[in-house]
Order: structure tokens, then sequence, then C-alpha cells
């Protein structure tokens, strides 16, 4: 099963993080319509006990240019469900993706944590593996799943150290 390990320093501690930029509705609206211009992002529900927080959202990614065989699998549209985890004992997030098309041939699935690195910085580690069992496709389109998860996650680090920066935390 391809994965990818992504990996960025973020200009805040830990508690901060967590719970004023990834589990912040406002941030998130602005990091994914705004910034990412992705065509739609809401939460769909969240929930929270003395051991952890649960949530799904879903997240409509811009499709973009697709070589013709992944296009006429997938379409002129795509949506997808993530459903995670927060463990408060552990801080690690844990999560799964279901798309809206493709849902019992795909697996997208990953963890993220974060490690401090010092001055007040963290580093955030999120691993994400995928699986397409598509006859043909299905490796292009982990590929494409794999660089499109990168970039998003690259650009919205700037986004983020930007948005820490400018709300003083």
């Amino acid at each position: 099963m391809p994965s990818v390990m992504l990996r960025h320093e973020i200009n805040c501690d830990e508690d901060t993080y967590w719970s004023k930029i990834f589990f912040d509705d406002v941030f998130n609206r602005r990091l994914y319509l705004e910034h990412l211009r992705f065509p739609g992002w809401k939460p769909l529900d969240q929930k929270e006990d003395s051991a952890k927080i649960t949530r799904r959202v879903q997240v409509d990614p811009p499709v973009g240019n697709l070589p013709g065989p992944l296009k006429k699998v997938i379409g002129d549209r795509l949506s997808y469900t993530e459903e995670g985890t927060f463990d408060k004992a552990s801080k690690k997030y844990s999560f799964k993706v279901t798309p809206s098309t493709l849902t019992d041939k795909t697996k997208v699935s990953g963890e993220m944590w974060l490690e401090n690195s010092g001055n007040k910085k963290v580093v955030r580690l999120c691993r994400i593996d995928v699986e397409v069992k598509v006859f043909m496709v299905g490796g292009m389109l982990e590929e494409r799943i794999l660089s499109d998860l990168r970039t998003s996650y690259d650009k919205g680090t700037s986004f983020t150290n930007d948005y820490i920066a400018a709300n003083s935390l």
C-alpha cells in the first residue's frame, strides 16, 4: 500500500495547534475555501469526551486536470468524508477518508501527531496510506491522491503559520 510521510514545522505550541488551528472551524473554512480554493468544506459533527475528540468533515477538493483514464473513473466532481479521532492521552489524530466515488475500492487512512521542536514550535508529522483497487488505473490514482495531499499540506503550512502570526497565537 503506497504511503507518504509529511513533515512540516508549525509556529505554535501543541495545545494551540490542536485547539485553535486543527479543530477550529473558522481556521479550516479559511484554509480550505479561501486559501486552497476547494469547492467545499463543512463540518458534519464533532463530539468530545474526557478521552477523545471525534469529528466528521466533508471536503470537496478541486479535481483539476486529470489524465483521461482517471477523469473517466472519477468524473467532474469529487467529495470525501474524513472521520477522525483525536486521542487526548497520546495526542494523536487517526483518520480514514471515504470518497464519494469508488468507495468500496479506495482506502485512505492515516495518523497525525506533533513533536516539540523548541522555541514555541512543533513539527507536524502525518503518515497517510492510500490504496485504490481499480484495474489499470489504481496505481495512477494512488500517486495522484498522494501528490495532491502533499501539495495541499505544503500550501496549508504556509497559510497556517501566517494565520498564527496574524492572530497572535
